[in-house]
């Protein structure tokens, strides 16, 4: 019998220097008014493929299909029945669809630029620094001429 294991799926998805930032009915990141879309993969070891699973719920919840997804962040959260969670965030790029919100799943949708969301002040600083590493690898490759890769990124500062 194998272990169960919950993670946390979440897209940082970019479309033209902005951020589509959530708020939503459920949510394992960190408290605060502003998320970003995803859900928990509750599983079995060896079975699914997280980024699948992700672009699955962008699709369910969002109605938008997203392009690479590279690992811009990640963090543990315990939650009150015990369990210990693992959140990764994918940043990706916006492909194609028409925004439609999931009603009772995602309650708010906003795209934002990372000047706006810094310029807020009720921005977690999770998703900030999520946001900035990000557009930091996207400066890095795209400076180098190369395409996104899968590479792993820095968490913070």
């Amino acid at each position: 019998m194998s272990t169960p294991y919950h993670i946390g799926l979440y897209a940082l998805v970019q479309h033209h220097g902005t951020y589509l930032i959530v708020r939503q009915a459920a949510s394992t990141l960190p408290a605060g008014p502003y998320g970003l879309p995803g859900a928990a993969l509750i599983g079995e070891v060896g079975g699914g493929v997280a980024e699948l699973h992700l672009r699955r719920k962008l699709l369910s919840q969002l109605g938008l299909s997203v392009g690479e997804l590279t690992l811009a962040g990640s963090h543990t959260l315990r939650t009150s029945d015990g369990h210990v969670l693992l959140n990764l965030i994918f940043g990706t790029d916006y492909n194609s669809g028409v925004p439609n919100p999931q009603q009772g799943v995602i309650t708010a949708m906003e795209w934002r630029s990372l000047e706006e969301l810094q310029g807020r002040g009720d921005v977690p600083e999770w998703l900030l620094n999520t946001v900035r590493s990000y557009q930091e690898h996207l400066s890095a490759t795209s400076s180098a001429g190369r395409t996104q890769g899968r590479s792993i990124l820095k968490w913070g500062k």
